[in-house]
């Protein structure tokens, strides 16, 4: 069963592994990136692959930009070696013609799976469409393309966002990465009766610049989030210091699952994870937490697909 088969039918989980491309030139990060991705075959549906741009985002960096391997390269790899669907972000406001780059990745490179993503400000004029514009598009050449996009749960009109971006052809959608389930169950709880799935996106963090990153990023993390899962007790290693974070981040991100299975709404939108390792040094936790949230998640689904036959 293909990758958009799965995210159309709501009783099976779906999990996807959201990697970062290696750098361009370094064959040895290529060869480490394609031994882990062995790892996870069998327990991702796909692979999830973003495009990564030098960004003129607003507060201090606290990354040095590095050009990585084209993501649908990257894909076109990871299909033929391992037979693993691949999902490609695509940024569609840099260029006008996004249709017949998305034709270009189905025929070249076999990849039918996308994440629509626009721009950082409404304010900014790009010269590229806007990811409902890229929607209408691809629909209108009739390309057999299966389109996600980006949900940010905390912003406002987000229900409105997702639903009329659903309206034009957008099948799933993956969250920003979740410290609190709050946002997230009010969000499920307003998309009733929608028919795309909502990926839960996580992602463990080991120290303090991996919570700056993502601030920087612009995701939804508490302000009190460094203390409840960055505390190294004296005495202790760095390596089971960040163990015991990772640890935490799986125990979060069970209880926020938890939270939002608990209160979803009488026709709740089909939900599928996503997890995330953020940075190289994260990626083998990110294998782990993938393994339990995974099994976690699924029990999650079965059971609720056993209450609704009741």
């Amino acid at each position: 069963m293909d990758l958009k088969a799965k995210i159309q039918n709501p009783n099976i989980p779906v999990s996807i592994f959201e990697m970062v491309p290696p750098p361009v030139g370094k064959a040895e990060s290529l060869h480490s990136a394609m031994a882990e991705i062995a790892k996870i075959k069998g327990l991702a549906d796909a692979i999830n692959l973003p495009e990564i741009h030098d960004e003129a985002r607003g507060g201090d960096r606290t990354f040095k930009f590095v050009e990585r391997i084209e993501p649908r390269v990257l894909g076109a790899k990871i299909r033929q070696e391992f037979n693993l669907d691949a999902v490609v972000n695509r940024c569609v406001i840099y260029h006008p013609d996004q249709a017949r780059w998305i034709e270009e990745t189905q025929d070249k490179f076999g990849i039918s799976n996308f994440i629509l993503v626009g721009g950082e400000s409404s304010e900014i004029k790009y010269p590229g469409p806007s990811v409902i514009e890229t929607a209408r598009q691809v629909r209108a050449t009739g390309l057999p393309a299966t389109l996600g996009g980006i949900s940010i749960p905390s912003r406002a009109h987000e229900v409105d966002r997702i639903r009329r971006k659903a309206a034009e052809g957008l099948s799933f959608f993956t969250t920003q990465v979740l410290f609190d389930s709050n946002d997230i169950v009010w969000l499920i709880q307003r998309l009733n009766g929608l028919e795309a799935r909502i990926f839960l996106s996580f992602a463990p963090v080991s120290h303090h610049r991996d919570i700056e990153f993502l601030r920087w990023l612009g995701a939804d993390v508490p302000a009190d989030l460094d203390r409840f899962l960055i505390s190294k007790p004296p005495g202790e290693t760095s390596s089971h210091h960040a163990e015991e974070a990772c640890e935490r981040c799986v125990n979060l991100a069970q209880r926020i699952l938890m939270d939002v299975f608990d209160n979803l709404p009488p026709d709740p939108p089909p939900l599928g994870i996503n997890i995330e390792h953020i940075n190289r040094r994260n990626l083998s936790f990110a294998v782990k937490m993938l393994e339990r949230l995974g099994t976690f998640y699924s029990h999650l689904v079965a059971a609720r697909s056993r209450a609704s036959l009741v």
